[in-house]
């Protein structure tokens, strides 16, 4: 009777029911669009290596999760997919990269995103204000240890139930973070998540497929 004891707590302390039911709330939320424009910033540095730079972004992504197709603008630099194709467009350059989408290798907000949708651990650390709203700050591990990430820290809205704020921890020291903001659900034509070279007179064309 003790070692049953001992399992079930062991089990429950693996398991928060009020992070598990926000966390669920929000994936519907996110999985009852099927267009989504956000604007956010991201910033990336690797505490394990202090050499290298800490890179800051900030952006307008585009998205259809149901046909992993994205449009992610830099500013300088654009990539875009159909869910076939992957078009990297060096706006300065004027110079365009194309090569076979790879779930595995695209844009990272989109990956977060699929990430986000993922089976995981769940715990509610804290309900805070962020940038004046109430937000539930959520730390979610991964049940396989052979992620590249080992936690993800989420801020949900507790208004719209969406992710403000993203940390993703990986296990080669790197920090990476997204603030997102303005969630616009408004269709998007299937034109914009791909690259017409008529449109780009001039540009390089580099097809790496």
């Amino acid at each position: 009777m003790r070692y049953t004891a001992l399992y079930v707590a062991l089990v429950w302390a693996q398991v928060d029911p009020k992070a598990d039911h926000l966390i669920r709330n929000s994936r519907k939320k996110l999985k009852a669009m099927d267009y989504m424009t956000v604007q956010f910033s991201y910033t990336m540095e690797n505490y394990a290596d202090t050499t290298q730079k800490r890179i800051a972004r900030t952006g307008i992504f585009r998205y259809r999760p149901k046909h992993n197709k994205f449009v992610v603008d830099l500013g300088d630099m654009a990539v875009l997919s159909d869910g076939k194709t992957v078009w990297q467009f060096l706006k300065k350059e004027k110079e365009v990269n194309i090569s076979t989408y790879d779930p595995k290798e695209s844009f990272s907000l989109e990956r977060v995103f699929r990430i986000y949708e993922e089976d995981m651990k769940v715990r509610l650390d804290k309900t805070e204000t962020y940038k004046g709203r109430t937000t539930h700050k959520i730390s979610l591990f991964p049940i396989s240890d052979v992620t590249d990430y080992f936690r993800i820290e989420v801020w949900v809205d507790a208004q719209s139930e969406l992710p403000q704020r993203m940390r993703i921890s990986n296990r080669d020291g790197t920090v990476v973070e997204y603030e997102l903001k303005n969630y616009d659900t408004r269709p998007i034509p299937d034109s914009v998540f791909v690259f017409d070279t008529k449109q780009h007179p001039g540009v390089k064309v580099i097809d790496l497929r």
